[in-house]
């Protein structure tokens, strides 16, 4: 990627690359993800595709001036038609579609109202899907999808924190912290992180439980404080630039319909967290081999973990 993080930029996983809402039926969304241009369509059927965003014809970008008829998209310089595999389908002026000419199609799945896709540095097919929470269904609670932020890093940096439990103390201000515990489960990991928390109602104990699902997805929940799950999306853009937000899943005012008190306040919480955590991303460097302090082995674990969703020749550094 670079001197300063030495890891290839785009590890193998899903991620986010649009809200649900975002893409209407019969619409096109010009995207960028993974040093590429993208576009996000979806047809009358109400499923959404994603896929390389050029022309196979003569390379316009689909994304500007096209449309969408029945499931297919269409270009807006000749009007070839694609379908959601990326085939050509239909050419105006001639009786036969080329069959060699295709757009790029990703691996498409919706999920607690994102659009999410598979990225492989070697095109392979996904072998596992992230979860479907039960709050995203559930009318008790509010979904809210923040606007995004504009990162310079990596993703495998950003979720290191989950293991960082040390950081909880010295950079977020809780009044300590004990010890991490770790789930492994193939694309799964959990890191349920012991930490006391100062509330209205005085020190809490509890924990931060970070359910990481591959690179581009961590599911947080504030166990002894209140219900509710945030998901933290963190998607390469280029690079050195990662499109990251938060996701609130919080429970639902009865008589204004919007966040409950407590939601309101989890949600100011994450927003002051992570202006206190961007600063650091974008100037640290990734040590390969770091001098840990005793019960930081955690953080050995969680990079040792992340070496699955890299390309054999490029491994993670453990």
């Amino acid at each position: 990627m670079s001197d300063r993080i030495p890891l290839p930029a785009f590890p193998d996983s899903w991620y986010r690359v649009v809200s649900s809402d975002a893409v209407a039926a019969g619409t096109v969304v010009a995207l960028r993800a993974f040093g590429r241009e993208l576009i996000c369509w979806r047809g009358e059927s109400g499923t959404a595709h994603v896929s390389g965003a050029f022309c196979a014809h003569l390379g316009a970008h689909i994304g500007h001036g096209g449309f969408v008829e029945g499931d297919n998209v269409v270009c807006p310089f000749h009007q070839w038609r694609y379908d959601g595999a990326g085939r050509n389908v239909r050419i105006p002026y001639r009786d036969k579609p080329q069959r060699a000419a295709k757009l790029d199609a990703l691996p498409t799945i919706e999920a607690n109202g994102h659009v999410m896709v598979w990225h492989s540095a070697a095109g392979t097919e996904p072998t596992w899907e992230p979860p479907r929470l039960a709050e995203a269904d559930d009318p008790e609670y509010v979904r809210i999808e923040e606007d995004s932020y504009t990162i310079r890093s990596h993703v495998q940096e950003l979720f290191e924190n989950t293991v960082d439990i040390a950081h909880f103390q010295f950079v977020h201000g809780v009044s300590g912290f004990g010890s991490v515990e770790l789930v492994e489960d193939g694309p799964m990991f959990r890191a349920i992180a012991s930490v006391t928390m100062q509330t209205p109602r005085g020190e809490v104990q509890g924990a931060v439980e970070s359910e990481l699902w591959g690179l581009g997805m961590d599911v947080v929940r504030q166990r002894g404080l209140g219900a509710g799950r945030t998901i933290f999306s963190a998607t390469p853009v280029d690079e050195e630039v990662i499109d990251a937000r938060y996701t609130f899943f919080v429970p639902r005012d009865p008589e204004t319909g919007g966040p409950s008190r407590y939601g309101q306040g989890l949600m100011r919480e994450f927003r002051r967290q992570i202006q206190q955590d961007i600063p650091i991303w974008e100037n640290k460097m990734y040590r390969t081999h770091p001098r840990l302090a005793m019960g930081e082995g955690p953080i050995v674990d969680f990079r040792r973990w992340t070496e699955q969703f890299y390309e054999p020749a490029e491994p993670a550094a453990a």
